[in-house]
This record gives C-alpha cells, structure tokens and sequence, in this order.
C-alpha cells in the first residue's frame, strides 16, 4: 500500500509499483521457515490496546481511542472520496461493530478513515475482524499499522483490497515510503465479502501474517528482519522495524477512488467496512 506517503513523494507511478505484489516480489525472497507457532492469544483483560466498538447506534467510535479524519490526504493521483468525522461515514452500528462508509451525495463522495491513539512497539501481535461489504469496483477499503515520524518511515498493509480491477489484494511491508522498498503478497484467494480476523506479528524476527489463525496454523506471508533493498538500488538496504522505540498505530480507511480504488462511479453507494474489533497483545 504505503499509500499516503508513498503517493505523496513518488507519484501514482510509484505506488502502482509499490502498492501491489509483483511476481518478483513474490518469487525472489528466499527466507527461512517460519516459527511453529505465533505467541499465544492474550488472556481477557491483558490486551495492550482493544476496541470491541460496543456503543449505541450511530455514535462515534471512542475518541480517546481513536482520531477520525476530517481532512483530504495530500496525495497524487487524488483520492475521489473525501474523509470527514460524520456519523454518515463514521460510525458504531449498535452490534458491536465500527462501520466506515463510502456514500455520494451528488457529485461527491465521501467516506471514512480512523487512526488509533494508541502505539505499539517490537514484540506486538495486532488482530482484528473484518467484513468488507465494499468489494467493488471504485472503492479501496485496508487495514494497516503506520508509523508516521518522518524518519525512519515505514508501514505494514494487513489487509488491502483494490477496486481498479488491476491489482488483487495483498499484504505488504513497505520497510520506506519512497515506493521501491517492500516485500508483498497476493491474497486473491484470501479476500472474500465474509467475517475474517487478520491478524501480524511482529517479532524480532519480522512479521508474520495469518487469517482466521487457529492453533499451530502456519503464516500464509511472512516477512523476515532482513533488510530490503531500495529497487534499482541494491546498496540501499531499509529495515526500520527493529530501531529501538520504533512504534505503529493502527489504521481502517475505505477510500473512494485514486490508484487503488479506480472510477468511483463504478462503485453501488452506500458500501461499507465493518470492523468488528481490534485486540493488540
């Protein structure tokens, strides 16, 4: 993904690379197998972070916990749908689930996008349940851990589903923000309109990533601690994940339209991304 930085310092050229997993990029890693096992659930309680989005329908998601967008990401190719702190695009439905909502009201769009207060560090299993009732053409609906100090950047796309009708899902670990350093998957196979729970680890040695993990289940994607080199660049090796206090925030955004999401008239309005919730341990 890296889809806002990225696209606001290399460009929609830029991001079409770097945004989805080229066959490269799956074929070329050689990495040693993957752990067993990841560490086990958290008990009640223990979580670092956890939102079950419980709350009357309508509200707004708790803000002490959560920052709504309400501004437009400054990025090139733009985004179609504008992201605004609305209870039309921004809401908890009253089941126990946080509905972000693309919707037109005439010639625009809008829609929704949280980040979370909450930061995380090494040595983190992050997991959420997930429903995408927004898998169509124009729309551009992820799940993803950012860091966003200017230096070292870095950003890990759980979960990416693209409306372009070019790109199939993936998971990436963009290790910068310059659009030619990552290592990525695609999970055509994976993504369905249906309940999942995404879950990443990550360790000192990498990130792991399961859907729907039971136990002794082995990752569909990992990526280990070696660095990345920047494409066409092989001396420029990036790893900013192990720096010591290196943190990542959690992110849920359906966007409406640009590189991923493609025309925006395509797309039925309302569709939405239900989350129904978000545990960090």
């Amino acid at each position: 993904m890296d889809r806002r930085t990225l696209m606001m310092m290399t460009g929609a050229a830029a991001l079409g690379a770097a945004a989805i997993p080229s066959p490269l990029a799956n074929a070329s890693p050689v990495r040693p197998s993957p752990p067993s096992q990841p560490p086990p659930d958290a008990a009640a309680g223990t979580y670092l972070f956890q939102d079950e989005f419980d709350g009357p329908a309508g509200s707004a998601p708790d803000r002490s916990k959560w920052i709504i967008q309400s501004w437009d990401d400054p990025v090139n190719p733009p985004i179609a749908g504008h992201y605004r702190d609305d209870r039309r695009n921004v809401f908890i439905d009253g089941n126990s689930n946080l509905v972000l909502c693309a919707t037109q009201e005439g010639d625009q769009y809008f829609s929704g996008k949280v980040l979370s207060h909450f930061r995380g560090q090494i040595g983190t299993t992050w997991e959420a349940r997930i429903k995408l009732d927004c898998m169509h053409p124009g729309l551009w609906p992820a799940y993803w851990l950012l860091n966003q100090d200017p230096l070292p950047d870095g950003e890990v796309d759980v979960l990416e589903y693209y409306g372009n009708g070019d790109w199939p899902p993936g998971t990436t670990v963009h290790a910068a923000s310059n659009g030619r350093t990552w290592k990525g998957k695609s999970i055509p196979g994976l993504v369905d309109p249906a309940w999942h729970n995404w879950r990443v680890h990550w360790g000192e040695e990498g990130f792991s990533f399961w859907r729907d993990y039971v136990d002794g289940a082995e990752p569909y994607f990992t990526v280990n601690n070696n660095p990345i080199p920047v494409h066409g660049r092989p001396g420029d090796l990036r790893w900013p994940f192990g720096i010591p206090g290196y943190w990542l925030q959690a992110i849920f955004n359906l966007a409406v339209g640009g590189s991923g999401g493609g025309d925006p008239r395509q797309a039925p309005y309302p569709s939405a991304m239900l989350i129904d919730w978000i545990r960090v341990w």
